[in-house]
């Protein structure tokens, strides 16, 4: 599906229905297939979900790189939802999504509730990865982990995209040496953009703001998910959000790292299930 939000079109993946789950995909250069199957229930059970490619990610159209922003990637959230006329739709979303999750909040807070998942308080946590990568186990692997994040903000190719993420996949699961490793790389259908990559890594902030004084006063309900080993997006900083906002909970899954609909996919569900029945 093709929706309008201004200036541009955003390519929207799209399943089940009933009342509408918007899920915000990582990255950023990812798309929103990254929410399937792990959405795949949900979309059995009385959910409409629609994960829009952000503007220049995947399948969406570029428009002004001026505009490669996440607070206008908030706004076009907002555009979505209207265009689409979405009554009291739940917004969610993943890592770099979540930075746009919690924009839209900031900004709009129009959402009946918001899902924030593998989500920091502020920039400062990004900024420590090379930190935790220096101390990523097991050793063998960490030449190629903190290399492959070396690349994202020079990677020129759609395919070099992939090997990069192929190759940063096991920092991003609790077991690097696991068989979700190879699970990950072999049903990856991502429309990798790395121009929208390297516009946003050459920070190292991946456009990410602390809105926590902005969302001190937030009363709409807010799911704050983390994955217990998560060295990207690390649980401790997502405490520090959870804490400035009053109507946030914090439930951290056992076992998972920052893949958690693919690690604990059981755990994810039934945290997801019983906040979305209480809004």
């Amino acid at each position: 599906m093709r929706v309008s939000v201004g200036d541009i079109e955003l390519h929207v993946h799209e399943q089940g229905q009933g009342r509408a789950l918007v899920a915000l995909h990582g990255g950023p250069g990812l798309d929103g297939s990254v929410w399937w199957p792990g959405l795949d229930p949900l979309g059995e059970e009385g959910w409409r979900i629609l994960a829009p490619d952000h503007r220049a990610n995947g399948r969406s159209e570029a428009g002004d790189p001026s505009r490669w922003t996440v607070p206008q990637m908030a706004d076009d959230v907002e555009e979505l939802l209207g265009e689409l006329d979405l009554r009291e739709p739940v917004v969610m979303g993943w890592s770099f999504g979540s930075f746009v999750a919690q924009s839209h909040m900031a900004r709009h807070g129009s959402a009946a509730a918001y899902v924030l998942m593998g989500t920091v308080s502020g920039p400062h946590a990004l900024h420590e990865v090379f930190d935790r990568l220096a101390e990523f186990e097991p050793e063998h692997l960490r030449a190629q982990v903190t290399a492959s994040w070396e690349r994202e903000a020079t990677v020129q190719t759609a395919a070099d995209c992939k090997h990069l993420m192929d190759d940063q996949r096991p920092f991003h699961v609790a077991d690097p040496e696991g068989p979700l490793v190879a699970w990950l790389r072999e049903n990856d259908h991502v429309v990798y953009r790395p121009e929208v990559l390297r516009h946003f890594a050459a920070g190292g902030e991946y456009g990410m703001t602390d809105l926590r004084d902005a969302l001190r006063s937030f009363t709409r309900p807010v799911l704050v998910l983390s994955g217990a080993h998560d060295r990207t997006t690390p649980a401790a900083s997502a405490q520090e959000l959870a804490d400035a906002i009053p109507t946030a909970e914090h439930v951290v899954i056992d076992g998972a790292a920052h893949m958690i609909p693919y690690e604990q996919p059981e755990a994810f569900l039934a945290a997801l299930r019983r906040f979305l029945a209480t809004v």
